[in-house]
């Protein structure tokens, strides 16, 4: 009967405007997600998908400021406990209940506990909880809808890193496995996923039980189109209604295209040139360290990018310079002076660290072609050649995004590899950037030395904010020092959409939030 009313109590017009409850929404994306459980990873891309049918604890404003999601609200209680007060009345889309179950079985799964006695199967996970927080020590139950979870220290962010995290339900997962999790995905968002055709699209329907602000509109489809042109193309002649990922330099033509509006906003996407700086023992080297472990070399490589000219030739301007690893969305940014462009410098510094004409650098670097939309594919390119313009020997190597994820996560990347990739956060705290070197992970191929992860861990315990504010801007200062990897930008995500689709707003965040969206009549 709920689900009955809510379905007939969909509004006609918006702002003045009638708008059409029963359309679907076509939204083209560049690439196709390789997964829906959440806990095998949220990319820029996946995010887009996951988010769509599966939710946290915590939700985020348009500003990108965190807000009452599956928990109403969040305290700590006691320097070693934090305490989630759970929404009441949601269910997932088959009709299973959230509770403080739901909230202590996605735990076990992020921290890798109890999976036998719930009969799962691990999955490689892009975080790794329980290497990444080791001081969460505990979680219980108070009541149905009321969790704590204890740290053996105290964690000002817990609220941040375990409630961004998307909740699956556990009945379903426990009876289908993380294969039918991973498939048939069954979440509590406003959409439900109906159809999946790999690498062509996927099919929502509106959850007419969704607890919160439901779609205006009964259906979505995320259609893959990998070129930006063609996207262009077809929301042009209306096949898609909205783009995401437009080419910077098509921008402004479409701006002035009557039939079409163009939005955009900074994202928490931070494109990278990653080097193997890690010790033989943490990866598949054949006894070799990686050839990155010097300073003077990953900085060297910095000093040889032009980013000023990449942004304004290759971006249009849509991308910032930001040399600090935090995205400048993110709680706790503190800007830090650009690494200038000084490609003397950048042959002085590999000189004194050894490579020189009779013994060049060399670099074999993998990038993932067509997955990062925006102009990514032209600019890894314009990179290699102003690395080769100081004497580095590099290898371009296009693959699939599956097999990037694969050579990172098993660590197979040669002593001499490196590959270009955007790092995203679904997080708010700047924490969640400078985590990426305190434990081995996927991205992590430089780990801190003892000073800084000393200064990271004073990071993660000081819960006085202020001083927290001040140890997280040092932190970033002496990491934009050290030059774990090299920074190329952060993305200035440019979305374009039929004058017909109503009330978007991109978000600071890797997903898109239809929510309250409407497709004029």
């Amino acid at each position: 009967m709920a689900a009955g009313s809510q379905a007939a109590a969909q509004p006609r017009t918006v702002d003045g405007t009638a708008i059409d409850p029963d359309a679907e929404l076509v939204v083209a994306l560049a690439d196709d997600t390789t997964n829906m459980d959440p806990r095998i990873g949220m990319g820029s891309i996946r995010s887009n998908y996951i988010r769509q049918v599966f939710e946290s604890l915590v939700d985020v404003d348009a500003q990108g400021r965190p807000a009452p999601g599956l928990a109403l609200a969040w305290k700590p209680v006691g320097e070693l406990t934090w305490e989630f007060a759970l929404r009441r009345g949601v269910t997932f889309h088959d009709g299973e209940p959230f509770n403080a179950d739901t909230v202590l079985f996605n735990l076990d799964r992020f921290f890798r506990r109890n999976l036998d006695k719930w009969g799962l199967k691990d999955v490689l996970a892009a975080t790794q909880f329980e290497k990444t927080y080791p001081f969460v020590s505990r979680w219980e139950r108070v009541d149905d809808y009321t969790v704590r979870i204890h740290t053996s220290e105290p964690a000002p962010t817990l609220w941040d890193f375990i409630g961004r995290e998307p909740m699956v339900p556990k009945a379903y997962t426990v009876k289908n496995g993380v294969e039918g999790l991973n498939d048939r995905p069954v979440g509590t968002g406003p959409w439900k996923m109906v159809e999946w055709k790999r690498k062509t699209s996927m099919l929502f329907e509106r959850n007419d039980a969704y607890w919160g602000t439901p779609p205006l509109f009964r259906k979505m489809r995320f259609q893959t189109i990998p070129e930006g042109a063609a996207r262009i193309a077809a929301l042009r002649a209306g096949q898609v209604g909205l783009i995401e990922g437009v080419p910077p330099f098509h921008a402004p033509a479409l701006g002035q295209d009557s039939r079409l509006k163009v939005a955009s906003s900074p994202q928490k996407l931070s494109c990278r040139l990653y080097l193997n700086g890690r010790p033989k023992d943490k990866f598949d080297s054949g006894g070799k360290d990686g050839l990155f472990v010097d300073q003077r070399v990953r900085l060297a490589l910095n000093l040889a990018v032009n980013r000023d000219a990449i942004i304004k030739k290759i971006f249009n301007g849509y991308a910032l310079a930001n040399a600090s690893p935090v995205a400048s969305v993110s709680y706790g940014y503190a800007a830090q002076e650009p690494y200038p462009y000084d490609p003397a410098r950048a042959r002085a510094l590999l000189a004194e660290a050894g490579f020189r004409d009779t013994n060049p650098l060399t670099l074999q670097l993998l990038f993932p072609a067509k997955h990062y939309g925006q102009s990514f594919d032209e600019m890894t390119p314009a990179v290699v050649e102003m690395l080769k313009d100081v004497g580095v020997q590099v290898t371009l190597k296009p693959v699939d995004f599956a097999t990037l994820l694969q050579t990172g996560t098993k660590g197979t990347l040669p002593p001499n590899g490196g590959f270009t990739a955007c790092r995203t956060g679904n997080n708010l705290d700047a924490d969640d950037y400078l985590r990426d070197w305190a434990a081995i992970a996927l991205i992590n191929w430089v780990p801190y030395p003892p000073e800084l992860m000393t200064l990271y861990t004073a990071t993660r315990r000081e819960v006085d904010a202020q001083k927290r504010l001040r140890l997280l801007a040092d932190l970033q200062r002496q990491v934009r020092d050290w030059a774990p990897v090299v920074a190329l930008y952060q993305e200035v995500k440019v979305y374009a959409h039929s004058a017909r689709v109503l009330r978007f707003t991109p978000l600071p965040e890797l997903n898109m939030d239809f929510r309250g969206v409407a497709v004029k009549k």
